[in-house]
C-alpha cells in the first residue's frame, strides 16, 4: 500500500529574538495518530517543483521550495478505488488542524495545502497543491508571529475536541470558526475582514430572539466571557522595543460594535476612527481602526479557544443551548438594561 502525505506549510518558527524560541529537537511533534508537525526539508529535492515553473511565477515556486515545517498527515488507501476518498478525508483533516492552529497562532501564509506520494528514496512526489497565494497583510500585531513550541502543545491538547466540534452538530461554534478562517484570508478590503470577524462574534454571542440580540447584548456577553479587564495583547505579542499599550476588552468593545454597525448599515465610518492613534506599530502609529481589527482577532480567537479548553462546546451548539447558557448568567436584553439603569446615579 503506497504511503501518501498531505502537508500544510507553516510560515516560520520562532527564532532567538522571540520571547519563546522554537526548540527544533522536539520535532517531529505528534498532534494525533498519523499527524505531526515535521521538518519537511528532506522530503523535497531541487527538482520537486521544476514541473511547476512553467505554470507559476518565480516567487511562487521559490516559496514552495523554501517550506521548512508543516502539519503532515501520513496515510494510505487500502484499495486504489479508495484513493480519492482517502485524499479528501486527509485534506479535510489537515485543513481543520491548520484552522485550529490559526486560532492559537495566526501567521502569514506563503503556501498552502500540498499532497503527494512518498517515494522509496524518502522524498515526496507532489501530485497536488493549492496555488500559492501570498497574504499581503495580517493585522499589524501578527506580522511577527512565528510558531512556538507552546502553540504545538495547545494544538495537541485541543485538536480532538476541535475536530469533534467541526464534524458535529455545533453550528454556532462551527460558523464562528468558518467566519474567522474567511476573515483571515480576506486581506484586500478591511471592511470585509471586519464584517466577517464581527459575524464570528454574532455567531457565538447572539441569536435571533429579541432577548438575545443586539450590540448591547453582544458587548456585555463578551466582557463577561473574556473579562473586561483582559488585555487584547498577550505577553510577547508586541516587541519589547515598542511601547506596551494597556488596551483591554472592555475599553474597545463599544467602539468595535459602533464601527460594525456603521459598516452593516451602509453608513460612513467617522473620521475619528482613522485619525485617533492608539498605539505604536512597527512602522508608525496605528489608528483606532487598525487596533480594533487586532482586538477583533483576539476576541474571536480567545472566545473559541476558551470554549474548547473549558468544555463549553455543548453551550454553543445551537440558539437554544446558547440562550440558556447566557440566560443563566443574567445576560438577557431585559436583565442587562435593568442593571444598567440601576447603576445610573
Amino acid at each position: 500500500m503506497p504511503s501518501k502525505l498531505t502537508l500544510y506549510p507553516i510560515y516560520a518558527v520562532a527564532d532567538a529574538i522571540d520571547e519563546q524560541p522554537f526548540n527544533s529537537r522536539l520535532i517531529p511533534f505528534q498532534i494525533r495518530d498519523g499527524v505531526a508537525v515535521e521538518d519537511i526539508r528532506s522530503l523535497f529535492t531541487p527538482d520537486s517543483f521544476r514541473w511547476a515553473e512553467g505554470e507559476l511565477g518565480r516567487h511562487d515556486v521559490e516559496n514552495l521550495r523554501r517550506v521548512e515545517y508543516a502539519i503532515v498527515h501520513r496515510y494510505g488507501a487500502s484499495h486504489p478505488s479508495d484513493d480519492s476518498t482517502a485524499d479528501m478525508e486527509s485534506e479535510r483533516l489537515v485543513r481543520n488542524l491548520a484552522a485550529c492552529l490559526r486560532l492559537i497562532r495566526p501567521m502569514r501564509q506563503r503556501t498552502s495545502v500540498m499532497r503527494g506520494e512518498l517515494l522509496s528514496n524518502g522524498t515526496i512526489d507532489v501530485r497536488h497543491f493549492d496555488h500559492p497565494r501570498e497574504i499581503l497583510e495580517v493585522p499589524e500585531v501578527q506580522k511577527l508571529f512565528h510558531l512556538r513550541n507552546s502553540d504545538l502543545g495547545l494544538l495537541r491538547g485541543i485538536s480532538s475536541e476541535f475536530l469533534r466540534a467541526m464534524a458535529g452538530q455545533f453550528w454556532k461554534f462551527r460558523m464562528a470558526v468558518d467566519f474567522h478562517e474567511a476573515g483571515h484570508f480576506q486581506d484586500w478590503y478591511w471592511k470585509a475582514r471586519y464584517s466577517l470577524w464581527c459575524s464570528a462574534l454574532e455567531a457565538l454571542f447572539t441569536s435571533q430572539s429579541r432577548e438575545h440580540q443586539g450590540s448591547l447584548v453582544a458587548e456585555e456577553r463578551i466582557k463577561w466571557f473574556l473579562g473586561e479587564n483582559t488585555s487584547i495583547y498577550e505577553s510577547g505579542d508586541i516587541p519589547d522595543y515598542l511601547p506596551q499599550p494597556n488596551i483591554t476588552v472592555g475599553a474597545v468593545v463599544d467602539d468595535l460594535y459602533k464601527v460594525r454597525n456603521f459598516i452593516a448599515h451602509g453608513d460612513r465610518v467617522p473620521d475619528d476612527f482613522f485619525e485617533r492613534r492608539l498605539r505604536q506599530g512597527l512602522e508608525g502609529e496605528l489608528n483606532a481602526i487598525q487596533v480594533l481589527i487586532e482586538a477583533l482577532s483576539f476576541i474571536v480567537r480567545k472566545s473559541i479557544l476558551r470554549i474548547l479548553q473549558q468544555n463549553l462546546l455543548p453551550h454553543f451548539a445551537d440558539p437554544t443551548s446558547c440562550e440558556a447558557y447566557f440566560g443563566a448568567a443574567g445576560l438577557t436584553n431585559t436583565e442587562i438594561r435593568q442593571r444598567l439603569r440601576q447603576q445610573q446615579p
